[in-house]
């Protein structure tokens, strides 16, 4: 098999159109999973040609085409996610594209673990600025961090008091006064 040909791409193709090129093909054959295990397998063996490791150097079940990046997301769409992370960690870090840094993030905001899929999602809008699919699921899982009631300022120092503002005490007190006044007291006279 020549992972050019499977590509529709001519010998020392640059990354940019191998990319482009993987994307395609895997956008037209994503519902076929035997079609994606040698499309991820072509391109697999470019990118490891591309870094001087060659076609006969696979270094894992990942890099021999046993696992793919479309087997992946078909995990996660059917709710598989586990299965879906036992697959990503299977494969080399040498391998890991900006894709793996997605799926991964993918995986873990479904499992909850916003900050780990955060970072995730960082990486992979970072390693593949141009894609639009990873900046919004950075972007989105940013909204959805900031949103909460109380966030960090990365500028504020924390001495200790959990960042706490004066509305914050203000509501503490009141609610204190409430409690202490159904139970026959007063704390705040006044109110």
């Amino acid at each position: 098999m020549n992972p050019y040909e499977v590509l529709g791409l001519a010998p020392g193709a640059s990354d940019a159109q191998v990319r482009a090129a993987y994307k395609e093909k895997a956008r037209l054959f994503a519902d076929d999973p035997a079609q994606m295990r040698e499309i991820d397998r072509a391109y697999d063996e470019i990118v490891m040609n591309q870094m001087g490791g060659g076609y006969s150097q696979p270094q894992s079940d990942y890099a021999q085409g046993s696992v793919s990046l479309g087997e992946v997301r078909a995990k996660i769409n059917a709710g598989r996610v586990d299965e879906a992370d036992s697959l990503l960690e299977a494969m080399p870090v040498t391998l890991r594209s900006a894709e793996w840094y997605y799926l991964k993030g993918t995986v873990q905001h479904r499992k909850g673990w916003l900050e780990d899929a955060a970072e995730n999602f960082d990486r992979a809008a970072q390693m593949e600025p141009g894609n639009g699919e990873y900046r919004r699921a950075r972007d989105t899982i940013r909204q959805n961090r900031s949103a909460g009631y109380r966030t960090e300022d990365p500028n504020k120092k924390n001495d200790g008091c959990l960042n706490c503002s004066a509305c914050d005490m203000c509501s503490g007190l009141l609610c204190a006064d409430c409690c202490c006044e159904c139970m026959g007291g007063d704390l705040i006279p006044c109110c």
